[in-house]
């Protein structure tokens, strides 16, 4: 007799058998004792299978004795023994199968195996060469309950309006009104896609006494229905508890939902002064600094490159009497003046440009007006972005910055046991209402809280709640409490076969859940009036960052240059004035016409004459009337000078403006 393959030889079991006293019997043929394969089953010798590979079920199972022309099953004819199975696990590739005669909690575990007797056992079990046979439902119709509505998830319309209804009422009981949604829809195709495995599937409502028994969660009260045995199945977004698996089991996930804390927008509430900052906030500090800097140094070159070198006390007696210091008072005021002008410049994004001035100046306010030109244009194009940008400053947008800052967080009830156990310093307050996150949200309304922990699957297509969410200026941030299985809640029986032909949807035909929700998106779902989901990368962007000084360092370069050429000119138009030589910088450009300028030229000379005559200057009269020799005679040279010409000779010089 053969007693199993190397590594995986046949084991005696009828001791194990044999401590089954409850199961005891004695067999009919033989006298010999024996064991109950189930309560209420037949009879097997305590050798059953032990020790050797032989026929076994042949001579002991009823179903191979057969009389006549009936035929005897084919696993009638494989050969089979008990084997240990962590031995042929570990020193053979023998397939190997655990006894289902025998229950768990029988205190028996017995193995058996027909490859190790160079046998099979496709004709009975199943599988073949590692493919397994769908699980037949048998054609069934199942009948499913619908927790609540939920837009637009789940829902009914008005049977007279034909309006879409959010709110349950009595036709939420009423069978013959038709759901609709992206769950019933994803249920039907499934149903469609088993090729008659379920005939069909039919929705009621959730019974009463089930909302009395779980009344802040209406999901949790629809598996209770599937306990009691009062529907078959539940469709909706229906969370993978602890809780709900104690009363029901689940289909494989569908989708999996992630918890995310749900905050009051940031910048939201921003005060006055964070409003004011933002004007500033295009350019860095340091840049504003520098900003300031050249208008003050323009404003201060400016006023140097206008002004005129003293006289020398040596062209007029009386300067060396008195010697005529401008005053600081006087300077102070046309520096303010000048500095002011430059900064009225630099704002209205221009410069004005005196035709009379010197080249040292015009060359000063190119440079001055080429880094407005670039400044003004750079801040321009930044300033929207920044004064519509919300401020992080001062706001939660992460778990533990909340948790930092003592916040309550509402949440719904059935997260009751798991959330405090995965963020056990958190402080939630866990809603009583059964209108879920709804009524999560309404105790956010009534002040209860400071944030929220909300699932986004649930709730990212309740156009009626993200409705709300935009109206209180909420966002969900990226900041996930914790992600949990979906699925739907079902008889145990049906689990294995319902969830074959999601897994049959997904693989071959490409439709999951996401699928159905695209699909119905694309026909009759709006978009939302806000932007509910919040990230730190939309404030945080390259579109709103500072300006800095290395932004511009051309225009800043071409401004240093311009000015130390303008000082170079104007310097050498001091000496060269000082030494009586024509200065091409110390030069005015005039765009008036001759004729205007000589008719002042005249004027002056005349007003020249008219005041040497009241200093007495020219010929001296006796006491007679004669003239007597006069004591020197003035050179009257006319210079033009900024709008004005001064009066030069040889023993005083003066100022005529014009």
């Amino acid at each position: 007799m053969v007693a199993g393959k190397e590594g995986c030889p046949c084991t005696n079991e009828a001791a194990a058998l044999s401590s089954l006293t409850e199961r005891s019997c004695e067999v009919a043929s033989t006298g010999e004792p024996g064991v109950l394969f189930k309560m209420g089953g037949y009879c097997v010798p305590i050798s059953y299978g032990s020790s050797k590979c032989l026929l076994h079920d042949l001579h002991n199972d009823p179903a191979c004795f057969v009389d006549g022309d009936d035929i005897i099953p084919p696993y009638c004819f494989r050969a089979f023994c008990y084997v240990d199975a962590d031995v042929c696990a570990r020193e053979s590739n023998e397939r190997v199968y655990r006894s289902d005669y025998f229950n768990i909690d029988s205190g028996v575990d017995v193995f058996y195996s027909y490859s190790t007797c160079n046998s099979t056992s496709d004709d009975w079990l199943g599988p073949v060469d590692g493919k397994v046979e769908p699980v037949n439902l048998g054609q069934i119709t199942i009948k499913a309950n619908i927790p609540r509505y939920v837009l637009p998830m789940m829902y009914k319309r008005d049977p007279i309006s034909n309006e879409i209804l959010n709110v349950m009422g009595s036709e939420y009981y009423d069978n013959s009104v038709p759901y609709e949604g992206v769950y019933p829809s994803f249920a039907e195709k499934i149903m469609k896609f088993s090729q008659g495995d379920i005939k069909n599937i039919t929705y009621t409502h959730r019974s009463k006494v089930s909302s009395d028994l779980h009344p802040t969660s209406s999901f949790t009260a629809a598996v209770q229905d599937i306990q009691d045995g009062l529907v078959d199945m539940s469709v909706g977004p229906f969370w993978i508890t602890g809780e709900r698996l104690l009363m029901s089991a689940f289909t494989v996930p569908i989708v999996y939902d992630k918890v995310f804390l749900v905050i009051p927008k940031p910048g939201a509430d921003e005060g006055f002064m964070q409003q004011v900052s933002k004007v500033l906030q295009p350019f860095t500090y340091k840049l504003w600094g520098l900003v300031i800097s050249i208008i003050v140094v323009s404003g201060l070159l400016s006023v140097w490159f206008a002004d005129r070198p003293k006289a020398r006390a040596d062209h007029w007696p009386r300067l060396r009497r008195k010697k005529m210091r401008r005053k600081k008072r006087a300077y102070m005021r046309l520096a303010v003046d000048s500095i002011l002008e430059m900064g009225t410049f630099f704002c209205s994004a221009g410069v004005g440009l005196d035709p009379g001035s010197n080249l040292s100046n015009k060359l000063l306010m190119f440079g001055f007006g080429f880094f407005i030109l670039i400044a003004v244009s750079s801040y321009v194009a930044n300033l929207a972005a920044f004064l519509t940008r919300r401020s992080l400053e001062g706001s939660v947008t992460t778990i533990d910055g909340a948790i930092a800052r003592g916040w309550t967080i509402c949440a719904h009830p059935v997260f009751k046991t798991k959330l405090p156990l995965a963020w056990p310093t958190a402080k939630f307050l866990f809603s009583e209402s059964d209108n879920d996150f709804h009524g999560v949200l309404d105790d956010y309304t009534a002040g209860k809280c400071k944030a929220l922990a909300i699932g986004w699957e649930d709730t990212s297509m309740d156009r009626s709640f993200l409705d709300k969410i935009c109206k209180r200026e909420l966002v969900y941030t990226e900041s996930m409490f914790f992600e949990t299985p979906m699925g739907f809640p079902i008889r145990q029986d049906l689990a294995a076969g319902f969830s074959h032909w999601i897994l049959e949807a997904k693989g071959k035909n490409d439709f999951s859940i996401q699928t159905a929700k695209n699909e119905y998106a694309q026909k009759s779902t709006p978009s939302r009036s806000c932007k509910v989901q919040f990230s730190v990368g939309d404030i945080e962007t390259s579109d709103y960052d500072p300006i800095t000084v290395e932004n511009m360092i051309l225009p800043i370069m071409v401004f240093m240059a311009c000015c130390i050429l303008a000082i170079i000119g104007h310097l050498c138009s001091r000496k060269n004035k000082k030494m009586r030589m024509n200065s091409f910088f110390g030069r005015t450009s005039r765009l008036a016409l001759a004729t205007d300028e000589q008719s002042h030229i005249d004027r002056a000379r005349r007003m020249g004459e008219r005041m040497l005559r009241n200093n007495n200057y020219g010929p001296k009269k006796d006491d007679n009337g004669a003239a007597e020799t006069p004591r020197r005679t003035p050179i009257i040279d006319v210079e033009e000078k900024d709008d004005s010409f001064r009066l030069n000779w040889d023993a005083h010089s003066s100022r005529v403006d014009l």
